[in-house]
């Protein structure tokens, strides 16, 4: 099961990346009208763009994947893998207006993993999106405690 994040808080995210690529698109433009070589608007042109590409395409992917042991969660940089034995703190329907987290333990070490595609800015227009995500979250603390029972 894949559990995404609100429709508004992934398309936001993806902007990131937008805009990323347009600042890329001007300065290779810039670039190629100041006179300098050609491969160098060419190579701002490729990094920023495939870089603006790839974190768009991340965030419309944001999200918790839940597994047979584990949640795959999904961020803007990077994806973590949390076994469910070793989660100490779940986010609850509160606090995806502050930023929720999965805390969780691995090798003797506490970690703290934000779950951002459930990060919802507080607002006057953030309430759809704001009640998708505590939802969402409810959804993965319940199924969560349902595995954890069903292994011991």
């Amino acid at each position: 099961m894949i559990v995404l994040g609100p429709p508004a808080v992934r398309f936001g995210s993806a902007a990131v990346g937008v805009a990323v690529g347009l600042f890329a698109s001007v300065a290779a433009d810039a670039a190629a009208d100041g006179g300098e070589p050609l491969f160098l608007p060419a190579l701002i042109l490729l990094v920023g763009v495939g870089t603006g590409g790839w974190l768009a395409g991340r965030a419309l992917r944001l999200g918790v994947v839940v597994l047979a042991d584990h949640f795959l969660v999904r961020g803007l940089l990077w994806s973590r893998r949390i076994p469910y034995s070793a989660i100490t703190t779940m986010p609850d329907a509160g606090d995806v207006t502050v930023m929720p987290y999965i805390g969780w333990w691995h090798r003797g070490r506490h970690w703290i993993s934000p779950v951002t595609a459930f990060w919802v800015s507080p607002g006057p227009l953030a309430g759809p999106a704001q009640r998708s995500a505590a939802t969402s979250v409810r959804l993965l603390d319940q199924y969560r405690i349902d595995r954890v029972r069903r292994s011991s």
